[in-house]
């Protein structure tokens, strides 16, 4: 490469500088020049753009899948390719794009309830199909990369919003012995397009923390390792360098909220054995981030990530990136709890002491497959000076105290409002017994219906519902209602199941 500077006269108003660059023989431009001025905060900012708005929540379905991908067909940039059946007969899409040398590809919801990075492809698909003033970027992207994408490899897991497939197999567990189609479809594309890149796309659960602190990892990168002696050859060295080039910009938007999953070897995965067939892997892992249940945030974290991903293959500049950067990413540990209260004064067999107390809210799959109920659970009670709540609370000064439950007929139960549920609870009851007759549909916002007449302990208890007052001088000032915490002073809201003031 030559360098050629000229410098204009000084009677120019003001001084330029040119900087001609050209080629010499031999050499060939591979990425490293960029034709457009990349600007990866005017990417987020613009997120809305690209958006897809049907999608609104995480339960995406089989049906949503091949609706969207029709109308990306009917654009004609995309292509599609049907590689299969699942067990119950749905259709696994290989959707591809870009006439580039390097081949990419990415695979989503092989577990069938983890859904947020489909959600977000179908946003970068909105990305790549749009024509606006990010073409120069865009056509940059298409122009050197081949893309390929299986939006949802486990469709009939996503119907029922269950981990494992119709045969009850995991597949990132069936890389080796391939019982299911949907494995084999896997295997066969990867090993027919060879790709340089594979981008493996999960969800984890939301309490995993990054190292031992109480910031959630709302993104977990794994490099998989190929061997029990977790080698590193060029292949996963390349893996290795893109996460490392990855956090960096991350920490722009999820500061300190990034980390790094467990790489030992797993020789059924197939992250592992992407890895060892010469596919430079990349495992990325959607966590929690506060007060986003529904995971739209961490959707357009996603979308971000692998724009940025796209960029940073095609022009080479993770090759820069020290391999130990990589391992400085802390590992993600479970630490973490939905709610943790602090110092809660318990009285229990004539004895007083304080102690934490750490809730897990469970979701429970409604009968739509489209919604979650949630369930909240005691799921510790004990010293938690090494733990941490998504909420937590310090009551030091206060006392537990067992719910109360309400007698009323079912009249009386059918015309309660919100506030009047609300003033019941400061009170002190959380349930009611319905006396005349006992409907199990009937539901309401905030008091749970219970077929005792009397609590069964007065104290909390291991893996048993977190339902309690919590008292002040004698007065109920907050409430814990299944699993979730009320300020008694604010009248609570209640919105898909989920209450909060």
């Amino acid at each position: 490469m030559a360098f050629l500077k000229i410098k204009y006269n000084n009677t120019m108003k003001n001084k330029i500088y040119i900087l001609l660059v050209f080629t010499m023989m031999g050499f060939k431009n591979e990425g490293q020049i960029k034709p457009y001025n990349f600007n990866a905060d005017s990417l987020w900012n613009q997120y809305d753009s690209y958006k897809e708005k049907t999608i609104t929540n995480r339960f995406i379905k089989h049906t949503d899948v091949v609706r969207l991908i029709d109308k990306h067909i009917k654009k004609d940039n995309f292509k599609n390719e049907i590689l299969g059946n699942s067990v119950e007969g749905r259709s696994i899409n290989h959707l591809f794009i870009g006439k580039g040398k390097i081949k990419v590809m990415f695979w989503s919801q092989m577990h069938g309830d983890e859904s947020t990075a489909t959600m977000a492809l179908f946003d970068l698909f909105n990305f790549l199909d749009s024509k606006d003033k990010n073409d120069t970027f865009r056509n940059y992207i298409l122009d050197n990369l081949e893309l390929h994408f299986i939006p949802m490899l486990n469709p009939d897991g996503a119907e029922i919003w269950k981990r494992r497939n119709a045969l009850g197999i995991d597949i990132n567990r069936d890389a080796v012995a391939l019982v299911s189609p949907e494995s084999n479809i896997l295997k066969n594309i990867a090993q027919r397009l060879k790709p340089d890149f594979g981008f493996n796309l999960h969800d984890q659960s939301t309490l995993y923390s990054v190292g031992h602190n109480k910031e959630p990892a709302t993104i977990s990168f794994l490099a998989p390792a190929f061997d029990y002696e977790q080698t590193e050859n060029k292949v996963r060295k390349n893996a290795i360098q893109l996460i490392a080039n990855l956090n960096s910009h991350l920490q722009n938007y999820i500061p300190g909220k990034v980390a790094r999953y467990n790489d030992e070897f797993e020789p059924r995965a197939f992250g592992d054995n992407f890895q060892s067939w010469g596919i430079s892997t990349i495992l990325i892992e959607s966590g929690g981030y506060k007060e986003d249940i529904e995971k739209q945030y961490i959707r357009k974290i996603n979308f971000y990530t692998l724009l940025q991903a796209l960029e940073t293959i095609c022009d080479k500049s993770y090759q820069k990136e020290k391999t130990e950067d990589y391992f400085k990413i802390k590992i993600n540990s479970k630490f973490n709890y939905d709610l943790v209260i602090r110092n809660i004064g318990i009285i229990k067999n004539g004895i007083t002491y304080k102690t934490a107390i750490g809730i897990n809210q469970e979701q429970v799959l409604n009968n739509d497959s489209k919604s979650v109920s949630y369930k909240g659970t005691i799921a510790e009670i004990g010293d938690m000076n090494y733990n941490f709540g998504y909420v937590d609370k310090d009551v030091n000064g206060m006392e537990y105290a067992a719910p109360k439950i309400k007698l009323m007929p079912q009249n009386e139960w059918n015309n309660l409002t919100l506030t009047d549920e609300f003033n019941l609870i400061k009170q002190g009851f959380l349930f009611a017994k319905l006396t005349d007759k006992d409907d199990p549909n009937a539901t309401k916002g905030l008091l749970q219906l219970t077929e005792s007449e009397t609590i069964s302990t007065n104290n909390p208890e291991f893996k048993k519902a977190a339902n309690f007052i919590l008292l002040e001088n004698n007065k109920p000032k907050y409430a814990v209602i299944n699993g979730f915490f009320i300020d008694l002073s604010k009248e609570p809201k209640v919105s898909n199941n989920i209450i909060s003031n």
